[in-house]
């Protein structure tokens, strides 16, 4: 991905830029933030900008020789580690080690999921890091920064990633190619600011079939249109599938649509992909918002608890209809 391809994260661009401009980048870089927020990308374009001679701030050339040998994979001062099984592992590092260590270029070396290093890699790089060799850069990137050694975080110049706004992953996924304008739309509201989550979103196969399901489930839902029985076959098929928290906040998501319409009151749709619900007429602002609660709580108990799945999901399905009817 390029420069011009990359958008959002304005302070970032701004202190990466003028660090580098200025001769104030350190050896050591840690970008930070959740899986999904872009690290790699903003990873891979601060080290093409460092090998880059004609770079302006982080924005690197693309024309000259090291940027059309970046861009093909091949650069030879480029080095990139990423797990093995979880762990980045001693052995990795040890590959690579005597290259960084010979003189006369400049080079990086990108280390992904950097806090799964192991302990004996960590002391490795940390040895590094205390007497860098002249030319060499590290860039980690990290999602729980917190779980590296202390004694290499603070020999780290340290970025944190923010949550994109809508518009901006909207315009990623448009400018990439990704998905057309309505889909788009759908996708950047549902990536909770995530532009590596809109981007697997749009790559799935199964998604469209997916926002199907969760729509006939709102909506079954909300005109209490499935009796006792089905609302407990619907508990029962859900909790055994691999994608239901995918599920779950496609249904939030149209639930909150809903409260938007029902708030505004607009004739016209608030949002491009979906005609306007019909259904929202008849039910109340107030067990919209309730619904949608319901299944963030839900949602967290899943995730963060050991709850049985199926009789949590028939409670949510039982009172979701509930409070929709009321």
């Amino acid at each position: 991905m390029s420069y011009d391809q990359l958008t959002g994260q304005n302070e970032l661009r701004r202190m990466l830029s003028a660090a580098l401009e200025n001769g104030k980048l350190s050896h050591a870089i840690l970008l930070s933030g959740p899986s999904g927020s872009g690290k790699t990308s903003w990873g891979k374009l601060l080290s093409q900008a460092i090998l880059c001679p004609d770079h302006k701030g982080i924005k690197p050339c693309m024309i000259c020789r090291s940027c059309r040998i970046f861009l093909s994979g091949n650069h030879p001062e480029f080095y990139y580690l990423e797990p093995e099984k979880r762990k980045l592992k001693t052995k990795q590092f040890r590959l690579i080690r005597e290259h960084l260590y010979l003189g006369g270029n400049t080079k990086v070396c990108l280390i992904d999921q950097a806090e799964t290093m192991t302990a004996e890699t960590s002391s490795s790089l940390l040895k590094i890091l205390e007497e860098p060799p002249k030319g060499l850069t590290f860039i980690l990137l990290a999602d729980q920064p917190g779980a590296l050694y202390d004694t290499i975080l603070s020999r780290c110049q340290r970025y944190a990633l923010q949550p994109m706004s809508s518009s901006e992953i909207y315009e990623l996924l448009v400018k990439n190619n990704k998905a057309d304008e309505d889909k788009a739309d759908l996708l950047a509201r549902l990536s909770s600011g995530l532009p590596g989550y809109a981007f697997d979103m749009a790559d799935d196969a199964d998604f469209d079939e997916r926002f199907r399901e969760a729509k006939t489930l709102a909506y079954n839902i909300a005109t209490g249109r499935d009796s006792a029985v089905q609302l407990l076959s619907w508990a029962a098929s859900l909790a055994e599938r691999d994608d239901l928290i995918y599920l779950l906040e496609l249904v939030a998501l149209i639930y909150r649509d809903g409260l938007m319409q029902s708030l505004c009151r607009r004739g016209d749709n608030i949002y491009r992909f979906e005609k306007p619900l019909v259904w929202t007429e008849t039910v109340s602002s107030a067990g919209l918002e309730e619904a949608i609660l319901l299944i963030n709580t839900t949602i967290y108990e899943v995730v963060a608890t050991n709850v049985n799945r199926r009789l949590l999901l028939e409670k949510m399905l039982i009172m979701l209809q509930r409070r929709l009817a009321l």
